[in-house]
């Protein structure tokens, strides 16, 4: 019956261990302050790059489908991001402002002679005194005004119950499926309370300001390495979590090829090689340097240099 222990076993508190907490609670707090200063920083760099005046954008883009009106079938611009959303990468679906259904073009025309011909459309009908140049590159055109805006043009041709586009070397038509990837990308979207799209465009900002253009994933590769990367992810969902997470995985991802489910190609990375190879270990080297950066960082300027401050 007996005894019953007086203490219950509780353990004495000596002022060592009160001072332990209390320097634990001033790391937890300040690591706090400076997660908060991150993610105020990068909240700014998002908000300049989703204000990078869409409405413009919408007008140039309303200017160039009025100026191939009569030869359009179809615009669809529910394509991921767009150069309004990053400086510059390599052409890809993900890269178009907009995907143009062309109408009464011949079986046996070429791609590329589809692309010369919007290209010399656009620069006789658009304004010279906006536009300082309009190219054609192996898939899309890519108009340029003279205020540095750039807006990409992908045409593409109905081919039964399927849209077709240029194949990279421009020679004949490929079928495609471009709503497949901007669905994958929603979908990941919605799972992540829409905190990955905003993930996706600051990842591509620090891609730009810290890599050369000839070791950039694209961004189509870049979109979908989130893809892999926040698949089931279940940290916290800030910008500074979310950034650092997808550089430590993209890091792992890119080592291996991805499938492309658009059916633009085989793997939509292929211009790396196989699984291991050189030009992947270099890239997974720089995107895991920039991981360690924002994993070990202890002040704002370290941010604020990784995103392209002098």
């Amino acid at each position: 019956m007996g005894g019953g222990g007086g203490g219950g076993g509780a353990f004495p508190v000596g002022p060592a261990d009160i001072d332990a907490l209390r320097e634990r609670a001033r790391e937890i707090a300040d690591q706090a302050s400076f997660d908060a200063q991150v993610n105020g920083e990068l909240a700014d760099r998002l908000a300049e790059i989703n204000s990078r005046d869409a409405q413009k954008v919408s007008d140039y883009l309303d200017g160039a489908v009025d100026a191939l009106r009569e030869e359009i079938a179809e615009v669809d611009r529910t394509l991921f991001g767009g150069s309004v959303a990053k400086s510059t990468y390599v052409e890809g679906l993900s890269d178009i402002d907009a995907l143009l259904v062309l109408k009464d073009t011949p079986q046996d025309a070429p791609p590329e002679r589809v692309l010369e011909h919007m290209r010399q459309a656009l620069a006789s009908r658009l304004s010279a005194a906006d536009v300082d140049s309009v190219r054609a590159g192996a898939l899309a055109v890519t108009v340029r005004y003279v205020d540095g805006t750039e807006i990409q043009l992908l045409p593409a041709v109905q081919k039964g119950e399927r849209l077709a586009i240029s194949s990279p070397d421009g020679s004949q038509w490929t079928t495609i499926h471009p709503r497949r990837f901007v669905q994958a990308l929603r979908d990941l979207n919605a799972a992540q309370g829409r905190a990955a799209v905003p993930a996706i465009k600051l990842a591509k900002a620090v891609i730009a300001a810290q890599l050369p253009d000839d070791r950039r994933p694209s961004g189509y590769h870049v979109e979908a390495l989130a893809v892999a990367a926040f698949g089931d992810y279940t940290g916290a969902r800030n910008p500074k979590a979310m950034l650092t997470h997808f550089f430590a995985a993209a890091a792992r991802g890119v080592l291996k090829p991805i499938k492309d489910i658009s059916g633009q190609s085989h793997h939509l990375d292929e211009r790396l090689g196989p699984a291991g190879s050189a030009p992947r270990q270099s890239m997974a080297n720089d995107l895991q340097r920039i991981a360690n950066i924002m994993e070990n960082s202890g002040t704002l300027s370290e941010w604020q240099t990784v995103l392209g401050d002098d």
